[in-house]
């Protein structure tokens, strides 16, 4: 079978580590040519590196997407350089406890600034910049944002989880505007996914509120999900869409922990019990 990326040229943010990494193996497997950016000087180098080792078309570049400017010179540089992107992916995002809060209720208007620009505005610039291009040169193309279960789901963090449902309504919107000109625009909700600084092995941590399989999700399957979504051949017709990828993490709550359940499901069970001792 032919590879479902080849020849397409991808614009990947935050591709440094763990999720966005994952994207940006799994695309050039398929093969894609993997430009991305970080704003991790060192994890970026070791990510081109480990691409290019595979036979795979890499170039990275620092950049913080919640700087307008640093955006404007990236293009800049892709423009110059007869960079023609066909899918972008917008992989970076942060929450408070990055950006340095302590605690839950702490009202810091800068960190809320930062984790907006990173989630959401830095990321709809880069999109309508780059869309813009797709419709000039009429070849259309495919975005993707990384969203997450919190935008449906209470996390404990305001903010992230504000930006996150932000970013929901952005795929929507986008996906109609861009229609007419072939550009589908799509999103993956990841749950609970194990944080890989590499290619390690070995077992993954347990999760038990997750229904299948108990564990976090392994990043690889993220990058897979992208490579659906981006991908002519499976998702020619699909735009609007938010892929959760999550193990059915985002499916547990209060009703799931005391309705009916296999007698197997032991930690829904005690789930249960707790709920019913607080709730009565």
């Amino acid at each position: 079978m032919e590879q479902l990326l080849q020849g397409k040229q991808v614009l990947l943010t935050g591709a440094g580590r763990n999720i966005s990494r994952s994207i940006a193996l799994e695309m050039a497997a398929q093969g894609a040519s993997i430009y991305f950016v970080d704003i991790d000087e060192a994890q970026g180098e070791t990510l081109e590196k480990e691409l290019r080792e595979t036979g795979a078309k890499a170039q990275f570049r620092q950049v913080d997407v919640s700087d307008i400017s640093a955006i404007d010179k990236l293009l800049r540089h892709l423009a110059q350089e007869k960079i023609q992107i066909d899918i972008l992916v917008n992989s970076v995002g942060v929450d408070s406890w990055q950006m340095g809060q302590t605690k839950r209720d702490e009202i810091d208007v800068e960190i809320w600034h930062r984790v907006i620009n990173t989630n959401l505005l830095g990321p709809l610039y880069l999109t309508r910049m780059v869309s813009k291009n797709m419709i000039e040169t009429g070849k259309g193309g495919s975005i993707l944002f990384l969203s997450s279960i919190h935008q449906w789901f209470y996390k404990g963090d305001t903010i992230y989880s504000g930006s996150k449902a932000a970013v929901g309504m952005v795929i929507e919107e986008l996906a109609v505007q861009l229609a007419p000109h072939n550009i589908r625009v799509n999103g993956i909700a990841p749950g609970y996914v194990r944080h890989l600084t590499g290619n390690e092995k070995g077992k993954n941590l347990p999760l038990r509120n997750t229904p299948l399989r108990q564990q976090a999700v392994e990043p690889c399957y993220i990058g897979r999900a992208a490579v659906y979504l981006a991908s002519d051949y499976f998702s020619y017709c699909t735009t609007g869409t938010i892929l959760k990828v999550d193990g059915g993490l985002s499916l547990v709550n209060y009703l799931a922990a005391t309705g009916p359940m296999p007698s197997s499901n032991h930690w829904l069970r005690r789930l249960a019990r707790r709920y019913r001792r607080k709730f009565g």
